[in-house]
């Protein structure tokens, strides 16, 4: 069960469950821990949907302290930024100048996930390691957010909302109810979390 938020802000959280739970999974698999790593909950850079990318790491030269800055964005729920914010730490880990390939694909495969490098899930083992530690940490201190609804904009109510593999183009459409209760269905084909359009 989880245990109280303990006034933990989101970055917070993010924090302890990196420090508790993904170095130490990183580093078992040789994996680097770089020095300074800023987390934050925000939406992705230039990105015209908040919901095409799930998440961001800047390397260094991107930060005028030489900082990495890793981002996941806020229309995810707790079990999706555990892995979303490990695949960004992979990224870190190994550097830049690797994408999705190469030592960047062997330490994520090695850590866990699996499909799509550029769209990662986790693999069944890992996917237990995380409800576990989310039965472990503080509850985290965030609900998913609904893009579209900003500034006042209308509130969708009983209509259907699209949904679409940013993969494939796999199309489905269902209720603001279901998305906001277990998130984005997952694409049969490519096996990656759906943008809600």
């Amino acid at each position: 069960m989880n245990h109280a938020t303990q006034d933990l802000t989101r970055e917070e959280w993010l924090h302890l469950l990196t420090a508790r739970y993904l170095w130490p999974l990183i580093k078992q698999h040789s994996g680097a821990t770089p020095g300074n790593v800023r987390m934050s909950v925000g939406f992705p850079s230039g990105r015209r949907n908040a919901n095409k990318a799930v998440g961001q790491c800047w390397y260094p030269e991107s930060s005028s302290d030489k900082s990495f800055e890793v981002f996941v964005s806020p229309v995810l729920v707790a079990y999706d930024v555990v892995h979303t914010l490990l695949h960004e730490l992979v990224h870190a880990s190994v550097g830049p100048g690797h994408g999705h390939k190469g030592p960047f694909k062997r330490l994520a495969v090695a850590v866990g996930l699996e499909g799509k490098m550029t769209a990662t899930v986790p693999g069944d083992a890992l996917a237990a390691k995380i409800k576990g530690w989310l039965e472990e940490l503080p509850k985290y201190p965030h609900a998913k957010m609904l893009p579209g609804l900003e500034a006042g904009g209308p509130k969708q109510t009983t209509r259907l909302i699209k949904c679409q593999c940013g993969e494939c183009g796999y199309t489905v459409r269902t209720t603001s109810k279901w998305i906001d209760l277990g998130g984005a269905p997952i694409c049969p084909v490519d096996n990656v979390t759906m943008e809600v359009a």
